[in-house]
């Protein structure tokens, strides 16, 4: 299936194809220069476009009825960095025969032993000038080739993990933002609590203060009612003693 969806994208959009050559072409004149910015920018780069184009492809073909899996879209990319490893490789995929995918660790040429239908696969695009029936690169220079795509993948995984460790970093920084403002939220909280519980007990103090108050006029009422109560008994007793005697 992948080695299908590369043929229809020779075919059908090879202007895609060329992009990612082309890519890996400037990726190996950093790698030479010794451009880690450059390097940094082609990685991203690449990265981006592997995804896209084999996005578009698994899009066109799923847009026909095929059903395009998660494998498929992941050799279909694999192929795709093999031509951006190999010239090749490249080249085999640009004849639109290629019957299986293909693989690039970095360290190894790329294995194109059947990758091709109708016999063996094509010869790199020769530069101007070269002899037509010479192959522009032998063993030692797809070696080169194949330690210069190695040493790119180890740069791109020094990004990567500079990245992520960056990430970790303002992820970490993130929560701790967050948990200090919740820390300073639940102060304030308990702030407000206490002074709400401060009111209460001044409010408490004042009822307790008015209750006894009301409590001591109470007392006082019941005293001058019971002197009411013996004065007047009293004058009764003084009365009934006056009548008695008369």
């Amino acid at each position: 299936m992948a080695a299908w969806l590369v043929d229809r994208l020779v075919r059908e959009v090879p202007d895609d194809l060329e992009r990612v050559v082309e890519v890996a072409a400037e990726l190996r004149a950093a790698q030479e220069e010794g451009d880690r910015d450059r390097l940094r920018v082609l990685m991203r780069e690449r990265r981006s476009l592997l995804a896209e184009v084999a996005g578009a492809a698994a899009d066109r073909a799923r847009a026909e009825g095929q059903r395009i899996g998660d494998t498929a879209i992941e050799e279909l990319q694999q192929t795709l960095q093999a031509a951006m490893a190999s010239p090749a490789a490249a080249a085999a995929i640009r004849s639109g025969r290629l019957v299986r995918a293909l693989d690039a660790d970095g360290l190894d040429p790329v294995d194109l032993d059947g990758a091709v239908a109708g016999g063996a696969a094509p010869l790199p695009r020769t530069s101007a000038g070269s002899h037509p029936h010479r192959r522009p690169r032998s063993d030692d220079t797809s070696r080169k080739a194949a330690a210069e795509a190695k040493a790119a993948q180890e740069a791109e995984a020094q990004v990567e993990a500079e990245a992520e460790r960056r990430r970790r970093i303002e992820e970490a920084e993130r929560r701790s933002a967050d948990a200090a403002a919740a820390a300073r939220a639940a102060q304030a909280v308990v702030e407000e609590r206490d002074r709400d519980l401060a009111d209460l007990r001044k409010r408490l103090d004042e009822l307790q203060a008015r209750v006894g108050a009301a409590a001591s006029a109470a007392d006082e009422a019941r005293a001058r009612a019971e002197r009411a109560r013996q004065e007047a008994d009293e004058a009764a007793a003084a009365v009934a003693a006056s009548r008695s005697g008369s």
